[in-house]
């Protein structure tokens, strides 16, 4: 993935903003039909308007080539979870099996379900945790009109 942004990057031009905390916007190259879109790249909070960097914990091709820009090694900037280092401390503990359950101390504690805790108000589908965001709420939108659509095109045929 870092090669393949390095190699990407290269299209890119940089425009320097502040060098103190080397910032600078990106204008990406048109590549058929996309392209031509300009990212903002804090390369001290090591953040992106793309969001790849924070997801990724790897410079994106605008992230790399502002540090090109700066001086700065964008191997440098690649989350510690990468490195050898912290992949082999990862296994360096040693792992013991786990014991049959016949052999295992009984827990001084008992299980008990509540009913409480888990209700549900209205038969069917339960109710969705997730924040609805404007792409939820424009399908909201198109449903209600095609129903009013529907319910409009019904009374005109009750009506003749």
């Amino acid at each position: 993935m870092f090669i393949s942004w390095q190699q990407k990057a290269v299209e890119h031009t940089v425009t320097k903003y502040s060098h103190a905390q080397q910032s600078a916007s990106v204008q990406t190259r048109r590549q058929g039909r996309h392209g031509m879109n300009t990212h903002v790249v804090k390369i001290a909070n090591r953040e992106c308007s793309c969001d790849k960097w924070n997801q990724f914990g790897i410079p994106c091709s605008h992230a790399q080539k502002v540090c090109g820009a700066y001086n700065i090694s964008a191997a440098s900037m690649v989350k510690d979870y990468y490195d050898v280092m912290a992949y082999n401390n990862t296994y360096s503990k040693h792992f013991e099996p786990v014991q049959s359950e016949d052999y295992r101390d009984d827990p001084n504690f008992q299980l008990v379900h509540d009913p409480t805790i888990r209700t549900v108000t209205h038969p069917g589908r339960n109710q969705t945790t997730r924040i609805h965001n404007e792409m939820d709420w424009r399908q909201t939108r198109a449903r209600q009109e095609a129903q009013q659509q529907q319910g409009d095109s019904s009374i005109q045929e009750n009506v003749s």
